[in-house]
């Protein structure tokens, strides 16, 4: 029966006709109906379930109840791409006019009943026009795990400290280990009952392993033996050892012949590229009929965007033809969704991909391969946490096609350890932990919105205040049973148990000080002059302290008892020590008093209110101090168009490795720096003022009119992608500091307008 036949009548429904419930002619699971109902009950709903097992389903009934309802939803997803995704799905099956999306990059009916944006567009809003979102029934937050992203957390905490109250959220991850701790903290400050619905079992399970060329599918242990043995063989034969480099492509013909399609994980975007090209020479995955094709699909797609002459085109195109493709931040959107369509086309049969390509974009495979259990962080390289490895190999395994999903990890014996390949066990993926962090932005939506008494309040109510408490609970409450352990163990023991008076501390103490005093007269370089003199000084307490002459049976009866003594009063000093460690109240004050100081030094606060500086700023959303700077000294008003766009594009721009700002770029740079000195003086911090002029020259030619491949000719070091990437990241900040002037200065807010037009066109406009 349909969902809605069961929900009408599943009070007068036998027990075992109540299982059999459809939805899209699926028929759903205990998880997905039993989700459904508490969100049809007026519950907000935590999901947890891996991927491939159907969340989307419950996301999508929701949706469904919503437009037949006439009420709105707002369907929120990490990355733009997923949004544009998304968007695409939902007007196919709900049509174009019930259907709208707003990010950083393009507004397309905002108020329709499906709203889809970015997490922090839904924060911006809560922030600056609350009343925009009042009387939407409810809200779904995509790969809900993002709370505890270190840079980009704290968005999600704020959007639902911030959703209004009678909002429901429905949220959806494949790894929410602590998922009953989040709901508790949701429940406490929404005031409502939140379901944790969990769903262990795969619809398709994973098969772990590593692969090594010699060994092919082995385990981790096993591998750390048969390197043991190598190296010991070695050894014997007084040579160096001789490991068989192992590759990628030996990975790839190991499982060509049962584990295609295959998505295979490299941690760089150049290695993406370099190994599909390795991989071609010498292989070809398609049929006659699959090449036609897709040279069919590629010519269509490519005339669609205008991109038929790009040089990169021409060679992807050589890969494409052969089933290999591969996908990172690098590459043209318009080439993106090429690689995409093919690939959920079933034509790209290996596709190399850095770790985006696993965020929320469902295209089950095959296998899963890892080319290293390293990523790099932007800071060095690091262990794949287990939440990130099961990430991405939850994309193995097609539901209805395959009876379990392949997951090899490549393991090179010249640089092998076992302990960093991340645990395969999925009971060990971390739990997620709160990065709530105070920005100046939030600092100032804070005091235009709040008064001191509220603002305090909201400072105790996010994820990390709510943690702190339940780790002391937890430790309070482990202290108490340690201090009852105490007692008994007390009793069997004399008054003088904790002194030198005591025999067996005397005796214990004393065998310490022989130890140091040998060790300082063996010093290879003599005794130290100063140790010496504190070994006799502590000799000389040893024989003056008095000992109690305890019989030797009360020794003994001390004795078995002393160990434990000892180690139950260490473990109680340190939950001691650790509870009054935890703060629980007023966290974040400080931080607020500190950034509260900075922003009245600069004149967007007096007396808890906002000035002209701080309101502009409160609209700002990525180096608010640094634009409200150079737009009130002047800036944005007597610079040209083309100067302007020149400079955004350099505004909170992070450079790649190896990316050098040019010697000349075409606008007045230092008067940028001397702005940047200035809030270094008044304790801005550098990732508060960051600013890199590597795009700057392309910025400039763009935005006066010149071709995207003519922007590329003679530049060596910039990818297509982040070219796009960056002039969408400087349109996206022009669209803020229009909406910060429009309301005072509408001559202002018109030539911003002129500047987002002059970048916002070709390959560098997104077309949904």
């Amino acid at each position: 029966m349909e969902y809605q036949d069961y929900q009408d009548n599943k009070q007068s429904l036998p027990a075992t006709e109540q299982r059999v419930v459809t939805y899209r002619e699926f028929t759903l699971d205990p998880f997905q109906v039993e989700a459904i109902d508490e969100l049809m009950a007026g519950n907000s709903v935590l999901v947890s379930a891996p991927t491939g097992v159907g969340k989307t389903l419950i996301a999508d009934y929701l949706i469904d109840q919503v437009i037949r309802r006439q009420d709105q939803v707002i369907y929120t997803a990490p990355i733009k791409a997923l949004s544009n995704q998304k968007y695409k799905e939902f007007k196919a099956l709900y049509g174009a006019e019930r259907v709208g999306i707003i990010t950083g990059d393009v507004v397309i009916n905002p108020d329709a009943p499906v709203t889809l944006m970015t997490t922090e567009i839904f924060r911006n809003i809560l922030h600056q026009d609350p009343q925009r979102v009042e009387g939407i029934t409810h809200i779904i937050f995509d790969e809900i795990h993002y709370l505890s992203d270190e840079d980009r957390g704290t968005v999600w905490e704020e959007s639902i400290i911030f959703m209004p109250p009678g909002m429901r959220l429905l949220g959806l991850s494949a790894t929410i280990p602590n998922a009953e701790e989040l709901a508790a903290w949701i429940s406490e400050i929404k005031d409502h009952k939140v379901a944790v619905i969990r769903k262990f079992k795969r619809s398709v399970p994973l098969k772990h392993a590593l692969f090594e060329k010699s060994k092919g599918s082995v385990g981790r242990e096993e591998l750390v033996e048969y390197r043991r043995e190598l190296l010991e063989k070695s050894e014997r034969a007084g040579g160096p050892p001789r490991f068989k480099e192992t590759r990628h492509y030996d990975l790839i013909r190991y499982i060509s012949k049962f584990g295609l399609p295959c998505l295979y994980f490299v941690f760089s975007r150049r290695g993406c590229e370099e190994m599909a090209y390795e991989l071609m020479q010498g292989s070809n995955f398609l049929t006659p009929n699959e090449r036609d094709r897709v040279e069919a699909v590629v010519d269509q797609m490519a005339k669609e965007y205008g991109i038929e002459n790009l040089r990169s085109l021409i060679r992807l195109r050589q890969l494409l033809t052969k089933g290999i493709g591969y996908h990172h931040a690098g590459i043209l959107p318009a080439q993106k969704e090429i690689i995409e369509a093919l690939f959920g086309m079933g034509l790209v049969k290996v596709m190399y991909a850095t770790e985006t390509f696993a965020v929320g974009i469902n295209y089950p495979v095959k296998t899963v391969c890892f080319d290293s259990p390293a990523k790099w962080d932007g800071i060095s390289f690091r262990k794949m946490t287990t939440m990130e490895y099961f990430q991405m190999a939850g994309r193995a395994g097609r539901r209805g096609i395959d009876r379990e999903g392949r997951v090899f990890i490549l393991a090179d014996l010249s640089r092998f350890r076992g302990e960093d390949f991340p645990s395969i066990k999925e009971r060990d993926i971390e739990e997620l932990v709160s990065q709530f962090n105070l920005s100046y932005n939030s600092v100032l939506n804070l005091y235009r919105n709040y008064n001191e008494d509220d603002i305090r309040i909201i400072l105790n109510r996010n994820f990390a205040t709510y943690q702190a408490r339940s780790v002391k609970t937890r430790l309070e409450k482990e202290l108490l049973e340690k201090e009852a352990e105490l007692p008994p163990i007390v009793a069997r023991m004399c008054e003088a148990r904790d002194g030198l008076g005591c025999p067996l501390v005397y005796f214990r103490e004393k065998e310490k000080w022989r130890k140091k005093t040998r060790r300082n007269r063996t010093r290879a370089s003599g005794p130290d002059l100063a140790t010496t003199e504190r070994l006799q000084e502590q000799g000389d307490q040893l024989m003056e302290t008095p000992r109690k002459n305890c019989p030797r049976e009360r020794q003994k009866a001390c004795k078995k008892v002393a160990h434990r003594y000892r180690a139950l009063g260490e473990k109680i000093a340190v939950l001691r020590r650790s509870v009054s460690h935890i703060k629980t109240a007023g966290r974040f004050e400080e931080d607020l008093a500190l950034k509260r100081s900075v922003l009245q030094q600069l004149g967007y606060i007096e007396r808890a209110e906002l000035l002209p500086r701080g309101q502009f700023a409160s609209s700002i959303y990525a180096q608010e101090l640094l634009v409200t700077e150079l737009f009130f000294d002047g800036v944005f008003h007597e610079w040209s168009e083309d100067e302007i766009n020149s400079m955004i594009v350099a505004i909170d721009y992070e450079p790649r490795k190896g990316e050098n700002a040019p010697r000349d770029v075409p606008f007045d740079i230092d008067r940028v720096r001397q702005t940047i000195r200035r809030l270094h003086r008044h304790g801005v911090e550098d990732s508060d003022s960051r600013f890199h002029t590597s795009l700057s020259i392309q910025a400039f030619k763009w935005s006066c009119g010149c071709e995207f491949q003519e922007l590329l000719r003679g530049e060596a070091g910039f990818q297509e992608g982040d070219i796009v990437a960056g002039f969408r990241r400087g349109i996206d900040l022009l669209r803020q500091i229009r909406a910060a002037c429009e309301g005072n200065d509408p001559a202002m807010a018109a030539k911003i307008r002129r500047c987002m037009d002059k970048m916002d066109r070709d390959l560098v406009e997104v077309t949904l």
